[in-house]
């Protein structure tokens, strides 16, 4: 008989620190958690229940491959639900991004829960373990023909329900390479909640210490972002960095909320002092789990009056605004530093001695720099023509500026580039998406203003060196923004304008 728990309270527990008790107590009553990092953050744990994994004969591998979808929206979601499938589908998207392994337990419904129109567990079996692989781009299209895995999904009925602004990702349930997660694996004493990070804080080190170690680290953070991209720093890399580990020797986020309040008074000490007011800086520093991953703890609420009660996507709006601040604000971060008594951050240097070019706080890397010079010598990649006018960083009357435009007589082009940096943040592909929106209304603007009595067609379009991320495709559709993603600069070219 297959291993199962009473029920799945203590294996999120032990496996990921996740208390599902204390997230209210019909949480692991109704349902169990959709997903979750493993306590070290090393892992992705996702439930996937035997009603909605379908199987599909290989006739050339002679046996059946199991399939299930996760990360989408269904239409019967309501109110939580609806908040339960955006955690998830940032945590997949996470995994997926830091090629994370992902591991699927299978969970066994209650079938009296389901005629109910409730989805609760009867068991949640152990020895039923799978490494998850996504299927996406060519992967998926290979399979898809040749074993109409579309079809059997309908024909169980579980296609019917999903909305199609916010399709799944297919995950094929695979043998497991790498050791699974188990219960057991981490003491529960230590594998506590990120959103803990508030309670006092324990250690031989005061806070104020702590802080005054913490603020140069944040900057340095800052100093090496490059392409506008700021990736987040997580409470556990902190601590990591901090020194701040636990018996065990795993990083410890116990009390940083308290460090980074200190960090954040530090700052407010120069203020007065500096030309131009500093960002929430501390805001860089995000949850790696639980239901506000990717965001800030509440702490960030004494700044930000009214967070708390902003939804999921005001939220992760407003820390993407304070984002693009902290980055402009680039080498006076060093100025903040210097007032505070602490050593300023010295920019990288290259083996000749010579600063290397680029990072301090949003600089252009190489890669973004060889993708841009890419689609300038290549314009039948967005349809322009190699007789036209091609320019790099292309002004806008609105002070913006175009990574890239193409201009003919009857047919205005503009690029908006992405290179691989944005894999560091993912939501700098959402926010490419409203920049080609943003910058195709302005030259609709600019060409009604200049040509008025005969328009020239403008065409706005979002190219990538990745594919982009599965999430943002529907938004993209909905916008009607065109994406040329898997553009990859050949190093002929990358070695010619370098």
């Amino acid at each position: 008989m297959a291993e199962r728990t009473v029920g799945p309270h203590e294996f999120w527990l032990q496996t990921c620190g996740l208390n599902t008790h204390r997230r209210g107590t019909s949480y692991a009553r109704l349902d169990t958690p959709w997903n979750a990092f493993t306590a070290d953050g090393g892992k992705l744990v996702c439930t996937i229940w035997v009603d909605e994994i379908v199987e599909v004969h290989d006739p050339e591998l002679g046996h059946a491959r199991r399939f299930v979808k996760m990360g989408g929206r269904s239409r019967r979601w309501k109110g939580v639900g609806m908040q339960h499938g955006q955690y998830a589908r940032a945590n997949l998207d996470k995994a997926v991004a830091e090629k994370l392994p992902i591991f699927g337990f299978e969970a066994e419904p209650n079938k009296a829960a389901l005629e109910r129109g409730e989805r609760s567990v009867k068991h949640f079996y152990l020895d039923r373990t799978h490494q998850l692989q996504g299927r996406i781009g060519l992967s998926l299209y290979e399979l898809e023909k040749k074993l109409h895995i579309e079809d059997a999904f309908r024909k169980r009925g579980i296609a019917d329900e999903e909305d199609p602004n916010l399709p799944a990702s297919l995950f094929e349930l695979v043998g497991t390479t790498i050791e699974p997660p188990a219960a057991g694996d981490y003491q529960i004493e230590d594998a506590r909640e990120e959103h803990e990070v508030d309670l006092p804080l324990e250690g031989n080190q005061s806070a104020d210490v702590y802080a005054r170690k913490a603020l140069p680290i944040l900057v340095a953070h800052v100093l090496q972002q490059q392409d506008g991209v700021m990736a987040p720093i997580t409470y556990r890399r902190l601590a990591e960095l901090l020194g701040r580990r636990n018996r065990h020797g795993d990083p410890w986020a116990r009390g940083l909320g308290f460090v980074l309040g200190r960090v954040t008074e530090l700052i407010d000490g120069v203020r007065s002092r500096l030309t131009e007011p500093p960002p929430f800086l501390t805001s860089i520093v995000v949850l790696s789990s639980g239901p506000n991953v990717g965001l800030p703890d509440k702490g960030v609420s004494g700044v930000w009056p009214g967070y708390e009660t902003m939804s999921r996507e005001e939220k992760r709006a407003k820390l993407a605004a304070e984002f693009q601040r902290i980055l402009a604000y680039r080498s006076r971060w060093n100025e903040v530093l210097r007032l505070a008594g602490l050593p300023v951050i010295e920019p990288p240097v290259g083996s000749n001695g010579i600063p290397v070019p680029g990072g301090w706080g949003g600089g252009e890397s190489e890669a973004h720099l060889a993708l841009k010079l890419y689609v300038r010598d290549h314009p039948e990649l967005v349809g322009a023509r190699a007789d036209w006018d091609a320019w790099v960083e292309y002004a806008l009357r609105s002070a913006d500026e175009l990574e890239v435009m193409f201009l003919s007589d009857r047919v205005w082009i503009g690029v908006e580039v992405k290179s691989r940096t944005s894999d560091r943040n993912l939501a700098d592909y959402e926010r490419g998406i409203y920049q080609v929106v943003k910058y195709r209304s302005i030259l609709e603007a600019q060409a009604l203003v200049d040509f008025p009595d005969a328009q020239p067609e403008i065409r706005v379009v979002l190219l990538l060196e990745r594919e982009l991320p599965a999430v943002y495709r529907a938004l993209a559709a909905h916008l009607r923004v065109t994406v040329i993603d898997g553009i990859v600069p050949t190093n002929a070219q990358i070695e010619c304008d370098a």
